[in-house]
């Protein structure tokens, strides 16, 4: 896996499904462990430190038919020696 690798999730969703993801998310930011994204068939683990950049994107952006809205959390660090390069296991059996 090269270094500019990246695990993206991207469905539609409900606004409650939207907010019981944002709630697992924060349960385990609050902890001290790594963070689990299980998505389907694919697993990625990462270990934030105690403190990270966040931004918070709010946006219109015109688009064929309209304008697209758009709100993006983002949370940035740099990684350490010791953490692993991003690695996305995959659970399904070939």
């Amino acid at each position: 896996m090269s270094e500019t690798d990246e695990f993206e999730y991207e469905r539609d969703l409900t606004r409650d499904q939207i907010a019981d993801h944002l709630e697992d998310f924060a349960e385990s930011l609050r902890g001290t462990g790594e963070l689990e994204f299980e998505v389907g068939p694919e697993t990625v683990v990462v270990n934030p430190p105690e403190t990270v950049e966040f931004e918070l994107e709010i946006e219109d952006e015109p688009e064929s038919g309209g304008v697209e809205r758009s709100i993006e959390f983002e949370l940035e660090w740099m990684r350490t020696d010791d953490e692993e390069p991003l690695q996305i296991q995959s659970t399904t059996e070939e």
